[in-house]
């Protein structure tokens, strides 16, 4: 379920219900994949959904958008992933020295991180990224550690 309207529909359900949780901890915190380090400004999770499955990670740079610029644009599509079928969190993050940004999601299920790559919400994340700097990974937690 990658439905746009339904998602927004469900993410508003979720912060009415109380299950949707800003853990103001991981900010300022350094989170590391692969080659490069990214320090986060945002962690968002969901209530009652703690033993994800599966990481979607994905590094981008924004087009005709600084770091700081898409620090605050970010939280306008969260209102719709939120409610995707599976979200369980995301961290956010940003490499100021590289201006690249890094969105670390956690999710129930390996289809649901799987069903999150083919969504509208990836491709609007696309369409406002330089092309050449997108790269992404799903990775299943029962066979990679990361």
């Amino acid at each position: 379920m990658t439905n746009p309207v339904l998602g927004f529909i469900n993410t508003i359900g979720l912060f009415l219900s109380g299950r949707v949780v800003f853990d103001k901890d991981a900010i300022g915190k350094t989170i590391y994949y692969k080659d490069q380090g990214f320090k986060i400004f945002r962690r968002v999770k969901i209530k009652n959904r703690e033993n994800p499955k599966a990481y979607f990670i994905i590094r981008f740079k924004p087009k005709n958008m600084t770091a700081e610029q898409n620090i605050k644009f970010s939280r306008l599509p969260m209102m719709i992933f939120m409610g995707f079928k599976g979200f369980s969190s995301k961290y956010w993050a940003v490499n100021y020295s590289t201006g690249l940004c890094q969105g670390f999601y956690e999710w129930e299920t390996e289809e649901d991180a799987i069903n999150y790559s083919k969504s509208i919400a990836l491709r609007f994340m696309k369409s406002r990224s330089e092309k050449e700097s997108i790269e992404y990974w799903i990775i299943n937690k029962d066979k990679e550690k990361i």
